[in-house]
């Protein structure tokens, strides 16, 4: 009786073992990698006036980062978007890029990746007014 408990023991230890050993894989496969910014991303830009008054916009990124290149869009929302420029990078997880609009300002965004958030700030410069700056709150979207 007691060499089947044993056997049994055995087999059920060897079995959480793999269990243990796949369970990483499977993270891997469902989630990008830590440090990688690549997807869909949503979240605000909150400019602050100089006499106090705040103003938030929404806006949303795709991107996609291969080693420390990154490319992608970013826009007000899915039909509005603009494409990231040459240079944009992900260093030690500080992520830089920048936009041209059309007919608006240069948009820099200096950015860390913070607990699975992009966050910092974006620089408008536009051609005729001043530059003005705005924090950026981003987060994976669902």
């Amino acid at each position: 009786m007691w060499g089947f408990v044993r056997t049994s023991m055995k087999i059920l230890g060897a079995f959480a073992l793999l269990l243990a050993t796949l369970a990483p894989v499977q993270a891997q496969t469902t989630k990008p990698a830590a440090g990688n910014v690549t997807g869909k991303w949503t979240g605000t830009m909150t400019r602050t006036a100089p006499d106090g008054q705040t103003q938030s916009i929404n806006f949303m990124m795709d991107l996609t980062q291969k080693g420390t290149v990154l490319t992608g869009t970013v826009g007000p929302n899915a039909e509005r978007q603009w494409p990231l420029e040459k240079g944009a990078a992900v260093k030690a997880g500080k992520v830089t890029f920048w936009v041209q609009q059309p007919e608006g300002p240069k948009r820099t965004f200096t950015l860390a990746l913070v607990k699975d958030r992009l966050q910092g700030e974006m620089l408008a410069e536009p051609s005729n007014a001043p530059s003005f700056t705005a924090k950026v709150d981003a987060g994976r979207a669902k």
